[in-house]
């Protein structure tokens, strides 16, 4: 009886993995992603395209100007120092800018593209496009909310995003190792397949004039004087495992904790911190600091004293107020390495300058200013001399003030200064007096005397609430390179077998040579060949 069989015509693979893809629930997908998710978080390659993504981003901003504390903030105020560093930079600063946003975005579009291709192609996307969506967005989003580029590279949204997704890499990956590390401690494989003693980096086969059990015994031996712990286990064939130090494939993983702990401490400190390399004042004047609401600093006075053989500084000293709301909460006399420490934040000695006090009235008598100013900037007209701006509170006046630059100057003697008046919104000055010290002089519709000459301090303020986590990551740093350094984890396995009158022992480790002193495992080797030498061998 004749039977007909049909078969029905294969599908094409792409059609069958799109009807693969098309049949899952939400719930698979959702399976899919998070499986997809992890096994990325987990991935060497991963953690090192992230690692070396952070160098290039870190190196790059090292090489390029960075935008001073703060600036990089206000629209207005980040416009204007991109325009004070573009005849610098010229047409590169457009790339500075864009280009590490753009290239972002481009890499992520691509992933978009390759899942979009390999998901025709078979079905599976979820990786790659998982990948390709996050790094668009945050292209995108840099793109979009980022107008500084590089020029702020480690206040970036891209710098803060590697060093959070390389933080929780690093996390997954230590989450990922702990299960084996202690399994391998406790619970590791005895017997291993004859394929291993032929493979392994170090081997070795000696063959004993000796029974079985009695080079059992003498290979436990050597192992027990050189501290190991023996494990065997007997299935017709002698298996043997040895190891010492077992517990230091935690220290390894120290480093990994080490590591997310810094990164941890530098988002932190990145996100919470606060820090201001250039805070300026005058003696006699009394400035905001920053870092907390109503928080002021006075400078009572500054000094500067030098060695009379060689004339180099031998103390900079600047004796300061802290107040609150106007009253005073602290008071230290700051030095080179006497900084002043106050709710978390730490105030350090850094430089000085010249400046001078000015006393401004309007019209009608009142003071408008009464404090010193600085002398932080120089001319632009070639003579060189020492220069400050002013700016007179609620009037948006400014005064431009400079100092003689020597005997030579003659526009400015020694003990006066040039003042120049410029009215809110105008690019030509109004009025400009040469003033003598201690004497009123008009300008413009105020009146401006030069009170006195004096010194302005330059402070670094810094607050990181990080720093603790970073100082632990280092110190964990260094504990665990040190354990696995000095105390390194060895693992041995033998295979005892008879041969008649003779034992065959095979010898195994995956411990790395050492050209310069030899091996443990040599040294291991050259012990038990000795002990199964037989009286009339020795």
């Amino acid at each position: 009886m004749a039977h007909e069989v049909r078969t029905p015509p294969l599908q094409p693979a792409a059609v069958a993995a799109g009807q693969a893809a098309a049949g899952r629930s939400a719930v698979d997908w959702i399976d899919v992603a998070l499986e997809a998710l992890w096994h990325a978080l987990t991935s060497m390659r991963v953690a090192m395209v992230l690692m070396i993504a952070l160098a290039v981003l870190c190196v790059a901003g090292s090489l390029v100007l960075q935008v001073p504390t703060g600036m990089g903030d206000d629209p207005s105020t980040r416009s204007q120092w991109l325009d004070s560093v573009r005849p610098r930079f010229g047409g590169w600063t457009a790339v500075l800018v864009y280009a590490p946003n753009v290239l972002t975005l481009a890499i992520g579009i691509g992933l978009l593209c390759l899942a979009i291709v390999r998901f025709l192609d078979d079905g599976e996307f979820v990786g790659l496009g998982l990948a390709g969506l996050a790094i668009g967005a945050i292209g995108g989003i840099a793109l979009a909310t980022d107008g500084i580029g590089l020029f702020n590279a480690f206040n970036s949204l891209l710098f803060r995003v590697l060093v959070a997704a390389l933080t929780i890499s690093l996390i997954a990956c230590s989450v990922h190792r702990i299960p084996g590390a202690w399994r391998t401690a406790t619970k590791p494989r005895v017997d291993v397949g004859p394929g291993f003693f032929e493979h392994a980096p170090q081997r070795e086969t000696i063959v004993a004039h000796a029974p079985a059990p009695e080079a059992l015994e003498r290979l436990s031996s050597v192992l027990r004087k050189r501290h190991y712990r023996t494990l065997v286990q007997d299935d017709g064939t002698v298996h043997l495992y040895a190891d010492r130090y077992r517990f230091m494939a935690f220290a390894s993983l120290a480093g990994h904790i080490s590591l997310v702990l810094i990164l941890l401490g530098a988002i932190i400190g990145t996100s919470w911190g606060y820090k201001n390399q250039y805070f300026v004042v005058p003696e006699g004047s009394t400035v905001l600091t920053g870092t907390a609401a109503g928080l002021s600093l006075k400078l009572i006075d500054f000094t500067d004293s030098y060695n009379t053989t060689n004339g180099a500084p031998s103390d900079y000293t600047s004796q300061v107020v802290l107040l609150k709301d106007g009253q005073q909460v602290a008071a230290q006399t700051i030095r080179v390495n006497e900084p002043l420490t106050y709710d978390g934040s730490t105030y350090y000695q850094r430089a000085f300058g010249p400046a001078v006090v000015l006393t401004v009235k309007d019209a009608a008598g009142a003071t408008v200013y009464s404090e010193g100013m600085p002398l932080d900037g120089s001319s632009t007209d070639g003579s060189d001399r020492r220069a400050g701006t002013l700016t007179l509170p609620g009037t948006g006046d400014t005064i431009n003030v400079f100092a003689t630059n020597g005997t030579s100057d003659s526009t400015i003697q020694p003990g006066q200064v040039q003042a120049v008046l410029y009215s809110s919104g105008a690019s030509a000055a109004s009025d400009a007096k040469v003033l003598d010290q201690g004497k009123p002089q008009p300008l413009g519709r105020y009146t401006v005397t030069f009170d006195r000459e004096a010194k302005y301090t330059v402070l670094s303020i810094s607050r990181d609430p990080g720093q603790y986590l970073v100082w632990l990551g280092a110190l964990l740093l260094f504990v665990g390179f040190t354990l696995v350094f000095l105390l390194p984890q060895r693992r041995v396995w033998a295979r005892i077998s008879s041969r008649g009158a003779m034992t065959v022992l095979s010898m195994a480790s995956l411990g790395r040579r050492d050209a310069a002193l030899g091996t443990d495992f040599e040294d291991l080797v050259t012990d038990i060949r000795a002990a199964l030498q037989s009286p009339a061998e020795a």
